[in-house]
């Protein structure tokens, strides 16, 4: 958790919500076996897709007809289809697939295709193959009448004013039980300063267990958000099971031996992110003036990060993508893009370009103002915030670097825009590159808001953009004469190719707008987390098992009974 237990917002698309622990608050859709290439059903039981995949082909999904509020209402496909509706306003890529969704029964759902389709790139979009799957979490006769309103919205200030106004609605532990916001296997319960405690909810069922196959009733949520804070949990045996860890080698070597360990391979970590709301930063060679400091650094800022090998691996430059990806799809295209090697050299070319002169150790702006910046990021990015900032005030621009506590940068800096530089997760858990590209340029714009950073054909109102229409310049020339590149359209097509072959040049263009643009300089690393579970006190699946091979353990072993409390 990142939010003070007795500070949660219980409203589901509220701010300083519930984090991790929705996972277990809320159904997930069905789980993502990657060994085995298969989906194991929950609230999602089946579909089956026409023999044609084409525009205005339909799939119908089945639900669990058992699925149920916490206040006694049924989860029916009428939540199901607010909440895909809900979705569709929010952008969510999912609707470059289809073009319209229905209730056509209690339980069950049918999806009209917007084109021909990738199926698995369909799939991950809905229901989400890696660590953060959908949470169903939309409950119709509570969210209706804004979903109503945004439908009717004239324009995107009125939309962004309902959204906002979502957002701010705070919700008690209380008023959302009465509400009926919960459907997983637990439902809060209580919360003081260090804990949020999760009570077993009695009437949960999925297609493979019921409430009663859980032989223990509680579950407590600790606000542990740093390795210090999660080693100790171990070492004092507070903790049953860690999410998202990631120790130093020595820290590693102090875990007690009844934790087994699992680390996952995922294609995404961390990038440096422009405001580009403010100057200079909506100059796009004074981004890269930056990134040729950072990426000299690059080093330094791997050397830097209190992780173990095993939980870091590097990126080779900046492309919305992990290395792997890289060469997958770049392939023998990848040295045409910009690696921002040219040193401080380079940078310092690039700054007096645009009018920024050095005078004793020190970069002053053209209009003769010293060029200061600040950083700001969260505790749990304190080293990469420094030593990023550290970098800068090197080469001369002073740089502070402002450690927040999560609940502050959450809730007021990035919620506010209130950042000249900050760090956002890019890139995506599982290989696919359209779901990360696609999350960060449409979803998360907001982040960099790159459209007032580039020539832009779209217009960027309140904090989105309806087109995502930039102009750059061909692969491999980037001071060539710009030409439009719609971003969404180059995502559709995406989403619609059937082979590799017919994949790569859709990615190799919007990878090249990501790293022309430089509005996110990253992933520059990949953060490869860990997580740990007690075996002394609880019998889990073997660490083989296709259940523990597929994240995460703390909320995804329970839906098939596990873990087991340990009887004497």
């Amino acid at each position: 958790m990142n939010t003070r237990p007795d500070q949660v917002n219980y409203n589901p698309f509220g701010k300083q919500a519930m984090g991790p622990l929705a996972k277990i608050v809320f159904e997930i859709g069905a789980k993502w076996y990657p060994d085995e290439e298969k989906w194991v059903p929950l609230l999602i039981e089946d579909w089956e897709y026409p023999s044609t995949i084409a525009q205005g082909e339909t799939v119908q999904f089945n639900l669990h007809p058992d699925t149920t509020w916490v206040n006694g209402d049924p989860y029916t496909a009428q939540d199901f289809v607010g909440q895909m509706h809900w979705r569709k306003e929010n952008n969510d890529s999912v609707w470059e697939f289809i073009e319209g969704v229905e209730q056509t029964g209690d339980h069950t759902v049918e999806m009209t295709f917007a084109q021909k389709i990738d199926t698995r790139l369909f799939e991950n979009a809905l229901i989400g193959m890696g660590d953060a799957p959908t949470v169903w979490n939309f409950k119709y006769d509570v969210y209706s009448d804004y979903l109503e309103r945004l439908q009717d919205a004239s324009g995107s200030k009125e939309r962004n004013a309902i959204l906002q106004e979502v957002s701010n609605l705070n919700f008690s532990l209380d008023e959302a039980m009465e509400k009926g916001l919960a459907n997983g296997p637990f439902k809060p319960k209580q919360a003081s300063a260090t804990k949020l405690i999760l009570e077993k909810n009695e009437d949960y069922t999925n297609p493979h267990i019921t409430a009663d196959d859980l032989n223990f009733n509680l579950i407590e949520g600790l606000p542990i958000d740093s390795p210090q804070k999660k080693l100790r949990s171990l070492r004092n045996n507070e903790a049953d099971s860690l999410h998202n860890t990631a120790f130093t080698s020595a820290q590693s070597d102090q875990v007690p031996d009844h934790y087994e360990g699992l680390t996952y391979f995922t294609h995404s970590g961390g990038a440096f992110c422009f405001n580009c709301r403010r100057e200079p930063f909506d100059n796009r060679k004074v981004r890269w003036a930056l990134s040729n400091v950072w990426r000299a650094g690059h080093a330094t800022l791997m050397q830097n990060l209190p992780l173990s090998d095993k939980n870091k691996d590097t990126v080779p430059f900046s492309a919305g993508m992990s290395g792997p990806l890289v060469e997958k799809w770049l392939g023998d295209r990848k040295d045409d893009y910009m690696h921002f090697d040219g040193g401080t050299e380079r940078a310092a070319e690039l700054l007096r370009g645009e009018g920024f002169t050095k005078e004793n150790g020190k970069w002053y702006k053209p209009d003769g103002e010293q060029f200061t910046i600040t950083f700001k990021g969260a505790s749990f990015h304190s080293n990469r915030t420094q030593t990023g900032a550290q970098l800068l005030t090197d080469f001369g621009i002073e740089t502070k670097a402002l450690v927040q506590e999560p609940t502050t940068w959450f809730s007021k800096t990035t919620a506010n825009r209130d950042y000249d530089i900050t760090n956002w997760w890019v890139g995506q858990s599982v290989a696919i590159p359209y779901q990360g590209l696609f999350g960060t340029l449409v979803n998360s714009a907001w982040v960099t808001a790159y459209p007032l950073g580039v020539e832009s054909v779209s217009s960027w109102e309140g904090e989105s953009t309806s087109e995502f229409i930039v102009k750059v310049p061909p692969i491999g020339e980037p001071e060539g004469e710009p030409r439009e590149v719609n971003i969404k359209e180059r995502l559709s097509k995406l989403a619609a190719a059937q082979t590799e072959d017919e994949k790569r040049p859709h990615i190799q263009e919007i990878a090249w707008v990501w790293n022309w643009m430089d509005t996110y300089w990253g992933p520059w690393l990949l953060y490869l987390a860990s997580e740990y579970y007690d075996t002394k006190d609880w019998q889990w699946k073997d660490k083989e098992d296709p259940m523990m091979k597929a994240p995460t353990v703390q909320d995804w072993p329970l839906r098939l009974g596990y873990p087991k409390a340990k009887t004497k």
